[in-house]
């Protein structure tokens, strides 16, 4: 795959409507060697869950049981298309992660991720990941709606 116009690709994923065309479309980019490599990647939001209380433990592991699930959904997709993908998941602020996971791997050159749908009374009292993602980025962001 040295032929690909971009090496190495990271794709946010979630349970997203969005998330899944953004999937979608990076297959499609990998089947026709646009995409080099890719790793899925889901960040699920523990921000609710103080772990030093045990219960929350429990509320803990069920997100990361979701975030797993949901990245072997996704790379069953790719294997089943004769892709590989890598998998990788952390808890916390998403668009935060997604930047970090960038940085620290001075390898990407693309990320592809859906964009929600959100009003501007959401989007200026939420913020929006994408939003964030593409303006603090260091790589180019390919947003699928």
């Amino acid at each position: 795959m040295g032929n690909s116009f971009f090496n190495k690709v990271l794709v946010a994923v979630d349970d997203s409507e969005q998330s899944a065309r953004a999937v979608d479309m990076a297959l499609n980019l990998a089947k026709s060697s646009v995409i080099g490599s890719i790793v899925l990647f889901n960040v699920y939001d523990s921000s609710s869950v103080d772990v030093t209380k045990l219960h929350n433990a429990e509320k803990l592991d069920k997100l990361r049981e979701a975030s797993l699930a949901l990245l072997q959904k996704y790379e069953n997709l790719f294997q089943a298309e004769g892709v590989n993908c890598q998998v990788k998941k952390a808890g916390g602020e998403p668009a935060q992660l997604i930047l970090d996971v960038i940085e620290n791997s001075a390898d990407f050159d693309l990320v592809i991720m859906g964009s929600r749908r959100l009003n501007k009374f959401q989007e200026f009292t939420l913020g929006s990941v994408s939003d964030k993602v593409t303006r603090l980025s260091k790589v180019p962001v390919l947003i699928i709606k």
